[in-house]
Parts: structure tokens; sequence; C-alpha cells
């Protein structure tokens, strides 16, 4: 049972992420940088709130895996987690598709790199260090407990940071299921290979920081997905 509920937050959760924060996109287009930006935060810090007691709230693959590398989850319940994340990220952009049109404005909120200010190897670094920032912020608030209940407010921050840094660049993606979701909903896999690699390399170089430099040693070990209780809001 709290498996099944750390897997429908999970979903639910990287659901509303790809709806509301490549609706955003989709409606404002890429450049209204800030509207976006908070639209991503805000939607992350609001379901972790609300689920932070049911799942590790990460709505990210990329994060599931940082978590695995550090030791705090079984790789068994982290790959079923990542599944969920990406049939919530990918339903969410289909969503995006019944509503707007496959041919929907601005890509439905795809994620492409702007070669004209970067190179591919740079949309490749961005994406990387942006992932690896997302990840330190969630082993270290959430799972080390560094920022009590406002972790979710400080996870959500960082990737609307993100997206402010470089989001006019990449889309400061630092999500695999925010890049594959809109990817096929709208037919648009210009780099997904690059994102995917970099997110994945961001979100290892993390787990690994934290497993061998942050971790306390009294730090929970390999269980089942579901967050230390009492660093998450609500816990009691």
């Amino acid at each position: 049972m709290r498996l099944f509920k750390s897997l429908l937050a999970e979903f639910l959760g990287t659901f509303a992420l790809i709806f509301i924060g490549a609706g955003a996109v989709t409606v404002l287009a890429p450049t209204q940088i800030v509207a976006v930006a908070l639209a991503h935060g805000l939607v992350i810090m609001t379901f972790a709130y609300d689920f932070g007691k049911d799942s590790g709230t990460y709505f990210n693959p990329a994060l599931t895996v940082s978590a695995m590398v550090a030791g705090d989850h079984s790789v068994r319940d982290g790959m079923v987690v990542i599944l969920v994340q990406l049939l919530g990220g990918i339903l969410g952009a289909q969503c995006l598709a019944a509503i707007y049109g496959y041919g929907g404005p601005h890509h439905l909120g795809a994620t492409l790199m702007d070669l004209d200010q970067t190179t591919v190897l740079g949309g490749f670094f961005l994406e990387a260090l942006g992932t690896f920032f997302l990840a330190n912020t969630v082993l270290n608030t959430a799972h080390r407990g560094t920022a009590g209940g406002f972790a979710p407010f400080a996870i959500g921050m960082t990737v609307a940071l993100c997206i402010l840094g470089f989001g006019s660049i990449t889309g400061g993606s630092v999500n695999p299921a925010r890049t594959i979701g809109p990817a096929i909903a709208s037919g648009e896999y210009a780099n997904i290979g690059v994102y995917l690699a970099a997110q994945v390399l961001g979100a290892v170089a993390a787990g690994l920081a934290y497993r061998f430099v942050w971790r306390t040693e009294d730090a929970r070990a390999p269980a089942q997905f579901a967050p230390p209780a009492a660093n998450m809001p609500g816990a009691t």
C-alpha cells in the first residue's frame, strides 16, 4: 500500500508538472521566462507539500536515479517509480496535445536548444549542471533535512532558478519526463539524447557527492520508495 501511494503521488505530480509547466510554455511562449519558471517551480512546490508524506515527491526520473545512487532508495522500487514518472509526463503532454492540437503553439512546450546562443556541448553542460544543482538540493534539503519543512520550497525554487538561468537556451528541462513527454506529443526529438545523457550524468554526480560527502552516518538505509518522514512537511 505504501508503494502504491508513492507511485500514485509520483504519477500525479509528474503529470501536473508537464501539464502546467509545458502548458505555460504552450500558452505564453518560451520568451515569457519568469512566468514559465514560476509555473514549474510552484507546481513542484505545491505537489511536494501535498504528497510529502507519501513519496519522495521527485516528479523527475533523474532525481529518482540520484536517490538510488545516493543509497537512499532501492533500485527495484526506483525503477518502477521511473516508469510511472515517465508515464505521467507522457500523458500530461498528450493532454496538452488533445487541447491545443498536435501542431499546437510553441511545440507544446518541448525543450529545444537554441543553437544560435550555444553549441550542443554547451547545452549538454547546462542541463547536466542544472540537474546536479536540483538533485543536490533534493538530497540535502529533503533527505538530510537541512531545510526542515521548507524542502518543497527550496526544490521548487531550484527548478525556477534553472529556468531563469538558462531556460531561454535549453528550456531548463533538468528532467527526463519534462523532455520526453512534450517531445513525443510534438514530434520534436532534436538533441533528445543529449538532454537525457546530461540529466542522468548530473543526477549520478549529485548522488555520488551526497553518498560520500554529505550523507550522515545515521542516514536511512535503502528501503521502499518513500521519503525520510521526519524531514518532510507535515510529518509527525
